[in-house]
């Protein structure tokens, strides 16, 4: 297996890669850099090479009804990029199974300056029949060609997998206490040539249900950007529990589960509105942020306060 060394140039030119670019100006937020939406694009766009490089390439999925579904996805962040940063990514397996497969990727700037890293469970999916089916032999065969051990830089810090979410209605949301902030349909150009809604706007509708989030607590994310403080993500681990459409209508509910000195840990369910169906869950480790120095530094006690207030903690 190819694994980190001191030799940092050796190590990447063993990954696979594929992804290059820059961060726009439209996709950076009101904290001033790349939305974390956009960054599950990037990972997105890795994954058509990662498929090409372990022999699936775009016409042999065509042919045969076959592509990959992303089933778990665990994020670091570990730089922040500007308007106008570049990002060059990689990637490589890390452990192999029979229908499934977990993925590192990661995402540097053109000299080399970590920015995130992506822990992401996919599986081998039938277009046609909608489930998981065996990897090819030429794929597996691939695959442990270019599997790596996890870097301990990739690895889950101070988010651990949400593993196998149970059944959740979206009546216990609302009893539990939950509030709804987000509510949108399924736009054919956020759907993919697997015909479902591509991962980066099941994670819109996460980012832009916060908002909503404080506002229903009583804060207003405004006032605390008008004081200098903002909020931003360390970390995300996003579970996919069913398939979303073109023409699906989702709603969003959101809490904040715990608070510590400098962060809180914010959990999103997002549901198919007609069904009622649990269609993803996000838990994200959120950081209160000096937008001067942007660095993490305590909550005020008044927000502590009133986070404390309407937070529903798990049980």
């Amino acid at each position: 297996m190819n694994q980190p060394t001191d030799n940092l140039q050796a190590f990447l030119d063993g990954l696979i890669p594929g992804y290059q670019g820059v961060a726009q100006s439209w996709e950076c937020d009101l904290m001033g850099h790349l939305n974390v939406s956009f960054y599950f694009g990037r990972s997105s766009d890795q994954a058509f090479f990662t498929r090409q490089a372990l022999g699936m390439s775009p016409s042999q999925m065509r042919a045969q009804n076959r592509g990959t579904v992303a089933l778990e996805e665990h994020v670091r962040f570990h730089r922040e990029v500007p308007s106008g940063g570049t990002l060059v990514g990689r990637s490589a397996p890390i452990e192999i199974g029979e229908k499934t497969m977990t993925i590192h990727q990661e995402f540097r700037d053109s000299d080399a300056n970590l920015l995130c890293t992506f822990k992401t469970l996919i599986g081998h999916f039938d277009t046609a029949a909608r489930r998981l089916v065996p990897w090819s032999e030429a794929t597996l065969a691939l695959a442990h060609k270019y599997q790596i051990a996890q870097p301990d830089f990739g690895a889950p810090k101070f988010l651990p997998s949400n593993g196998r979410v149970g059944a959740i209605t979206r009546a216990q949301t609302q009893a539990a206490g939950f509030a709804r902030c987000g509510g949108a349909g399924v736009n054919s150009w956020e759907c993919d040539q697997f015909g479902h809604m591509n991962t980066m706007f099941y994670v819109r509708r996460l980012t832009e249900a916060a908002p909503h989030m404080w506002h229903a607590m009583g804060l207003n994310l405004l006032d605390g950007i008008s004081q200098g403080r903002g909020s931003v993500v360390g970390e995300i681990c996003v579970s996919y529990i069913g398939e979303v459409k073109e023409g699906d209508t989702l709603e969003t509910y959101s809490t904040i589960r715990e608070i510590n000195e400098k962060t809180v840990l914010v959990e999103h369910r997002l549901f198919n509105a007609e069904t009622g169906a649990l269609s993803a869950l996000g838990r994200l480790r959120v950081v209160n942020f000096n937008l001067t120095t942007r660095r993490a530094e305590p909550w005020p006690d008044a927000v502590r306060k009133t986070i404390e207030t309407h937070m529903v903690a798990f049980d």
